[in-house]
């Protein structure tokens, strides 16, 4: 039974409703009332701290780019995580590479909330959500961008490709 404090309504499915990422989701929407230099700060800071590369850092533009090594050993390394101001919020989106069998061909993935909790997929994923729970006062939403890519794009075209 709901319960209303103060006009608040507590107690009830949608009061205690949070947005999960449905299957395949690929991209994180963040509204936040926050100004963009404050949310270009606590993502900088995010993701120095756990590794990340910086990029590109824009205000103007209101983006932010991790920058991917090709002979990186941690994901961090081989993750490109992008953020992009719009009018409907932050857009996170990633990417990640994988080393093919003799580790010298590398082929970008987009980061989706798909497979098992470990596949690489999944885990990246989950680094960009991180990294989009770092926004000062935001609210996320999850949803699926166009992928302009495929599994034969090679890593250098794929990882300079917006989405």
């Amino acid at each position: 039974m709901a319960v209303a404090l103060s006009g608040i309504l507590v107690g009830s499915a949608a009061a205690q409703q949070v947005a999960e990422p449905t299957s395949r989701a690929n991209l994180i929407l963040v509204k936040t009332a926050a100004e963009p230099a404050a949310v270009l700060a606590g993502l900088s800071t995010y993701l120095k701290s756990n590794g990340f590369l910086l990029d590109t850092v824009d205000l103007s533009r209101g983006l932010l780019t991790t920058r991917v090594l090709a002979e990186g050993e941690t994901l961090p390394e081989q993750m490109k995580i992008r953020a992009v101001r719009g009018a409907d919020g932050w857009r996170l989106t990633g990417r990640y590479l994988m080393g093919g069998p003799l580790k010298n061909s590398f082929t970008a993935f987009p980061a989706t909330f798909s497979g098992l909790t470990d596949a690489p997929a999944k885990v990246a994923f989950r680094q960009v959500e991180a990294a989009a729970r770092a926004i000062p006062a935001g609210t996320l939403s999850y949803g699926r961008a166009k992928v302009p890519f495929g599994a034969f794009t090679k890593w250098e075209d794929a990882l300079k490709m917006p989405w």
